[in-house]
């Protein structure tokens, strides 16, 4: 039996969930979980059997979950990702932080919908980052953390297009579908600034007490010290604080889980 929906333009509903994504402009930002597993350079499929970390580019192939129910009760279809603004600068970010580099932890070399084949087969979002584990030490933790299996999911932000809400929510089994949405941004979520997280990571080889310590220095090296106590008087005050706050939390973290080991 077919649900009866309604299919629902943006300028007719207004979203609580909107916030300003990193070009200023409204839109969405989802958690997804992800598989993770390392590619066979040769094929360029997946390949389960990892690398030594010091082996070739630092380079993961994500596929996102394919439309599965989310926590509020809204499915995004994988076919209708739009992605040319999302290629033109396609940064891995860490928590949809802009202001420093330090938090640009890499880039998509792909990203693309793939499985959408035909009605049989089960489309998904598709991105191999290669992480920047030669110039940001936070970029090597996070390859580590995800690699390791330690983190597991992205977050997307994105502008809704066009989507459909169910007339009975209950019998169609979710709120409210994405039909079509531009993506925006991708992040990781989840690089611990909790030290039981890093900890873990450190004790399975994931992540080297080295590259703590670089990350830590770089946090409190002069320059970010200086930054962190200036006064934010500026536009982009709000962003600088959060910018800070991020920081602060991860070097509290690392500074507790190098004084323990």
């Amino acid at each position: 039996m077919t649900i009866p929906s309604t299919i629902v333009q943006p300028a007719a509903i207004s979203f609580p969930r909107l916030v300003d994504l990193f070009d200023g402009r409204r839109g969405i930002r989802g958690t997804l979980e992800v598989e993770i597993r390392e590619p066979d350079s040769a094929s360029g499929t997946l390949d389960p059997a990892p690398t030594p970390l010091a082996a070739g580019p630092a380079v993961l192939d994500f596929i996102s979950s394919n439309e599965s129910l989310d926590r509020y009760g809204e499915i995004i279809s994988a076919r209708g990702w739009r992605l040319e603004n999302y290629r033109r600068n396609p940064v891995f970010q860490n928590a949809h932080q802009y202001g420093d580099v330090i938090f640009t932890l890499g880039k998509a070399l792909v990203t693309e919908v793939r499985g959408a084949e035909g009605p049989a087969t089960a489309p998904y979002l598709y991105q191999r980052i290669q992480f920047a584990v030669d110039v940001n030490p936070m970029a090597r933790i996070a390859y580590g953390l995800y690699r390791g299996k330690f983190l597991n999911a992205v977050s997307v932000g994105f502008i809704p297009l066009r989507w459909e809400n169910p007339a009975d929510p209950e019998k169609a089994g979710y709120r409210r579908k994405y039909l079509e949405q531009e993506l925006l941004e991708v992040s990781a979520v989840g690089i611990p600034a909790n030290p039981e997280a890093l900890q873990l990571g450190l004790e399975a080889g994931a992540i080297e007490k080295a590259d703590l310590r670089r990350l830590f220095d770089l946090i409190y090296r002069e320059e970010f010290r200086s930054e962190m106590a200036a006064p934010n008087t500026d536009a982009s005050a709000s962003g600088g604080r959060s910018n800070e706050a991020q920081l602060l939390q991860l070097a509290r973290a690392l500074r507790e889980i190098l004084r323990r080991t």
